[in-house]
């Protein structure tokens, strides 16, 4: 059965035409079944098949983009899958400042 995560993740930009500093919040979600190995994740609206063969994904790492950051999704080999930015983990459910 797949499950459902979702991270909400702020992101300090700077206004073109302003020259102003203005937080970004970007919404990333993951349907991920272990078992099938499919794995949809959407990232602002924009929806990747990142699937694997059945149990393919635990033990791995998924790179993207979060606007101007890099950011990684990390499937561990026992326990849920987290996204680090800067070195630092964000759980399902967390947000990132």
């Amino acid at each position: 059965m797949a499950k459902k995560y979702d991270w909400e993740i702020n992101e300090l930009v700077t206004n073109v035409e302003t020259e102003e500093e203005e937080t970004v919040t970007h919404k990333v979600s993951l349907v991920y079944s272990n078992l099938t190995g499919k794995a949809i994740i959407t990232i602002d609206g924009d929806e990747f098949n990142i699937s694997g063969r059945p149990f393919g994904l635990k033990g791995t790492n998924q790179v993207f983009r979060l606007g101007e950051m890099a950011a990684i999704i990390d499937f561990p080999k026992s326990g849920e899958p987290d996204i680090i930015i800067d070195g630092k983990y964000v759980r399902s459910g967390k947000s990132y400042n």
